[in-house]
């Protein structure tokens, strides 16, 4: 298991809540490093604003997990009140489901994506399967950006993340591990959780759908938060 989480419910009413999922490769140091670093440095950068907290929050434990084995993708959100905001490098995501349907509001870093095969094979990465590689170490990966892998930003892995501002309708909101998003689509979540009141019984069915119905062999690590 390679997955750590944040979620840090700072108040109720209003509702404040930070939250992230990491997903560790080629070991768990770096996902646990994120895990241990990042709600301090979200708030030490915090009079800057939301974004540039999470921006400045990624880069410093990218810089902190120079010299450790593998590395991790994340996704990660600041909510308050009606709006959040969420930053992800990788394949890990967050999805609202809500009265206007189901969003993903993180992007998708993988070759599948157009924009991020083209930055990696113009950075130098070689196309193998569903992986960037880097030519000379023979290593590489699905996702195109992650906190560590210092050696594959030589190919274009980076840890810069993207990040963005939406306001949230009642429903909830959904942070997972690709354990969870290659079984799942989110467009057919409202359908799995339908019923659902309460954040734990979405986390129970959508776990249960993926590794018990789907027989997702990945870490699945879902965060999941109720918005009134």
């Amino acid at each position: 298991m390679e997955d750590t989480y944040v979620l840090e419910v700072e108040s109720r009413d209003p509702l404040r809540v930070l939250g992230a999922v990491f997903d560790g490769h080629g070991g768990d140091e770096v996902a646990l490093l994120a895990q241990r670093r990042f709600p301090a440095l979200f708030r030490e950068h915090g009079a800057s604003g939301v974004e540039a907290a999470l921006r400045a929050a990624f880069a410093a434990i990218h810089h902190e997990a120079k010299g450790l084995p593998g590395g991790a993708v994340a996704a990660a959100f600041w909510l308050e009140e009606k709006r959040v905001t969420v930053a992800n490098v990788g394949d890990a995501h967050v999805v609202t489901v809500g009265l206007e349907g189901t969003h993903q509001l993180t992007a998708d870093h993988r070759i599948t994506n157009p924009a991020e095969r083209e930055r990696v094979l113009a950075a130098g990465a070689v196309i193998d399967g569903p992986y960037a590689m880097h030519p000379r170490l023979d290593e590489g990966l699905e996702p195109t950006r992650t906190l560590g892998d210092h050696k594959l930003g030589e190919v274009g892995i980076l840890a810069e993340p993207a990040v963005s501002t939406s306001l949230l309708s009642p429903g909830f909101l959904i942070a997972a591990s690709d354990g969870l998003w290659d079984w799942v689509d989110p467009s057919g979540v409202p359908g799995l959780i339908a019923g659902a009141t309460a954040a734990n019984e979405v986390v129970d069915l959508l776990y249960r759908e993926a590794f018990e119905n789907r027989g997702s062999e990945d870490n699945i690590t879902l965060v999941v938060v109720h918005v009134p």
